[in-house]
């Protein structure tokens, strides 16, 4: 890493010490104590649904980032040491596997012809469907999300706060949009949102911008949460997890901040509820549904009304959730998935996978849900 890069990288690290304090601060429980009290136990599943592990395989160790995605009918995954995969999603096959090279820093996006990932020294590197590489392209900093893979682009924020678009096929670099950081961030890993015409990325600081998919000139910003407090801690008010669109909004939560929702064309709020939330939201056609740093999960209606409040999880250290038809499904800090029913919240079903963290949202395929654990594992959960 260049010595330019280093002030930055101290402030990300430094944060994820911080965050912890800033969290559990209200309790009066720091992270040394040996006081901290166990979890709470387990509530009892109320509204039974039948619930199935379909498949799972194993991976080396993945973490903050790394989750899988749909492109094309197959499943791409990675993991820390290199590891890439595509799998047939309806049965856990492996289609191929192969190896960036290097260790990754983020996990895996594809649109279906190109798999990109994001190495700890700053590159970004494809492989082809049949995953032999590509290309390979510097940054010139740390890559502190997901690669967005579609509309013939790769898009990434970086650790000094740019965004910076590649062309899918050569690497090539299109634009760059640069913004200041606050002098503290959170370290999470999140997706860029795009459609036809726009990139929507959340931002340190809680702000939200729209940029052109063809130059990186800006739309809009716009303010999901405005930074308060007493100190640079209690200011953070990231966007944490992706912006989601939907229709003609946008939608995004923040860490110590709110969840709302934007239209997309304009950047004009909809709605906005105060919440802090840990890992971020999802959302379809009639809900909005977000975890907050609790363990509390709220669903809104798309208006921004209150449908419900899920208060038996406090603690369990959720991961964003999966909106499916019928449930809400969530991964926690001790290996476990939760089942919530969308009409109500009550809990329907639970599954164990290999008791590492999930710490990120499981992804649709193929009438399954999909989540990968801190340890690398994949599993294919059916809940009906």
């Amino acid at each position: 890493m260049s010595p330019a890069n280093v002030p930055t990288r101290r402030r990300v690290l430094v944060l994820a010490g911080a965050v912890a304090l800033a969290s559990l601060g209200g309790c009066g429980i720091w992270p040394w104590s040996a006081s901290k009290p166990p979890l709470p136990d387990l509530p009892p599943v109320t509204a039974p649904a039948s619930a199935r592990i379909a498949w799972s395989l194993s991976l080396p160790g993945a973490g903050v980032g790394f989750q899988p995605v749909v492109a094309g009918g197959s499943l791409f995954a990675a993991a820390r040491d290199g590891t890439v995969v595509r799998v047939d999603p309806s049965n856990g096959r492996v289609q191929w596997r192969s190896n960036a090279g290097q260790a990754l820093i983020t996990g895996v996006g594809s649109d279906g012809e190109t798999v990109v990932v994001a190495g700890q020294d700053g590159s970004l590197i494809a492989l082809d469907r049949d995953g032999r590489p590509k290309w390979s392209v510097q940054t010139g900093a740390e890559v502190v999300t997901v690669p967005s893979v579609a509309l013939g682009l790769v898009l990434v924020r970086t650790s000094d706060n740019r965004v910076a678009a590649f062309e899918t096929d050569t690497g090539k670099r299109r634009w760059t949009f640069q913004r200041q950081n606050p002098p503290l961030v959170l370290r999470q890993t999140s997706l860029i949102a795009m459609d036809t015409g726009s990139a929507y990325v959340g931002l340190p600081g809680g702000r939200l911008v729209s940029l052109s998919l063809e130059t990186g000139a800006m739309h809009w910003e716009a303010a999901v949460a405005i930074p308060r407090g007493s100190n640079e801690i209690e200011r953070i008010a990231d966007v944490v997890g992706s912006p989601l669109v939907s229709g003609r909004e946008i939608c995004a939560a923040t860490f110590q901040g709110r969840v709302g929702c934007f239209d997309a064309s304009s950047g004009r709020a909809r709605w906005a509820r105060d919440l802090s939330s840990p890992s971020g939201l999802d959302l379809d056609g009639s809900l909005v549904v977000v975890p907050d740093e609790r363990g509390d999960v709220h669903a809104f209606s798309r208006s921004g009304a209150s449908v419900w409040r899920q208060d038996k999880l406090r603690r369990r250290g959720l991961a964003a959730p999966l909106l499916t038809p019928r449930f809400v499904l969530l991964g926690d800090s001790t290996g476990l998935v939760h089942g919530l029913s969308r009409d109500d919240g009550a809990i329907a079903a639970r599954l164990a996978t290999d008791g590492s963290a999930i710490v990120t949202a499981p992804v649709a395929a193929s009438g399954l849900a999909v989540v990968q654990t801190s340890a690398g594992a994949l599993y294919a959960l059916g809940v009906d």
